[in-house]
């Protein structure tokens, strides 16, 4: 796990607003976390006040919701006047008091934020493309021709019995020459038009490869937000995959949010399971209106969003009643559920406790090659 998670792309954007007196005030963003405040000098927010302990309380988000807890501090962190005692969600206007200081809590409008963010990535990506972004188009050209790409396999295991059932495929190269973080790669990719190629490449030496596993296993592949926007390519690639593979159960990924016309996601739901093909929604957060789109469209699988299982046995208790809730709604509907990003026992604990049916995530296993998988 990353010491710091950055928060670019979430939709709900925080910070603390400190107000010394009528004529001084400011604020500050939380752009990663933990945001742990505190004297030290490693802190995101540093303190100066002999009250306040070296590391005195950290601020985490779970998907859309904020939370903060105490990290044994001597003189406590207090909440609306409260002294915590656990780990407590946070809601826009609360009043954090930590030493000499008190700070109010802010949401930021996501399009204000979403602008600000853009304009920097932008910005940063432009000087790229100026530099050498189109020299890597041959790469790009000669990678997909040659099929140079190494599929990466991830176990996902049932917390019933704690059998590895299936794999996540995930895409890595063989050019060292090109980006080795995925994200990077499909950033060019989209930006030198081979974005849906390399995804389609991947689902299909992935799925190729994967076959081979013991057991014929759950095969999850991945969808690039490209593709999204065009469903037929898409559904061609997936039929392919089950050419390649009949006799394992193939489950595409995709984060339903990207689908533009909403009025297209059945009809792919429907195109999927007469292929025999599962269907996924992945970085799913929770929420009333989260429930009622599901009601509409519901998955056959739903991937928890990774925010809210890092550090869950941490997490508030209204907040794992929460999850558990949606859970529960989520096995009315007929879908099963997968804990994300699970990183230690504690973690698959709680995760298990909380009622979800699968789990995935470093405590199980890396990404590994085939070649390295027992």
């Amino acid at each position: 796990m990353k010491k710091n998670e950055s928060l670019k792309e979430k939709q709900v954007h925080w910070c603390l607003e400190y107000v010394a007196d009528e004529d001084r005030e400011w604020q500050v963003t939380i752009d990663s976390v933990p945001f742990v405040m505190g004297r030290a000098d490693d802190c995101n927010l540093k303190l100066t006040d002999r009250h306040i302990s070296r590391h005195h309380s950290e601020i985490r988000i779970s998907g859309d919701l904020l939370w903060i807890r105490d990290l044994k501090s001597t003189n406590g962190t207090f909440v609306n006047q409260n002294r915590l005692e656990d780990a407590q969600l946070l809601e826009p206007k609360d009043i954090i008091s930590i030493g000499k200081y008190t700070f109010r809590v802010k949401s930021i409008s996501p399009s204000l934020a979403d602008t600000k963010i853009e304009t920097i990535d932008t910005t940063l990506f432009e000087k790229r493309v100026d530099v050498d972004l189109y020299s890597f188009e041959p790469r790009f050209r000669r990678l997909i021709h040659e099929r140079n790409v190494i599929p990466h396999f991830q176990p996902l295991l049932r917390f019933l019995d704690m059998a590895n059932v299936g794999y996540e495929i995930l895409g890595r190269i063989g050019d060292e020459r090109l980006p080795s973080s995925p994200d990077e790669l499909f950033d060019m990719a989209k930006h030198l038009g081979y974005a849906s190629e390399l995804s389609s490449l991947f689902r299909e030496v992935g799925v190729e490869i994967g076959k081979n596993l013991p057991g014929s296993p759950m095969l999850f592949v991945n969808s690039s937000m490209s593709e999204i926007s065009d469903i037929d390519t898409l559904l061609a690639s997936m039929q392919k995959i089950c050419d390649i593979a009949p006799s394992n159960e193939i489950v595409l990924e995709i984060n339903e949010k990207a689908i533009a016309d909403r009025n297209e996601l059945p009809m792919l739901r429907s195109a999927l399971k007469k292929m025999g093909i599962g269907l996924a929604f992945d970085d799913f957060g929770v929420g009333q209106t989260r429930l009622v789109e599901l009601s509409k469209t519901p998955p056959d699988y739903l991937k928890f969003d990774i925010s809210l299982i890092r550090e869950i046995h941490l997490a508030p208790k209204r907040l794992h009643q929460m999850i558990s809730t949606f859970i529960k709604a989520s096995h009315d509907l007929g879908i099963l559920t997968l804990a994300e990003g699970i990183e230690c026992s504690d973690e698959s604990k709680v995760c298990q406790t909380l009622g979800f049916d699968f789990g995935q995530g470093y405590f199980f296993g890396e990404p590994a090659p085939i070649n390295e998988i027992n």
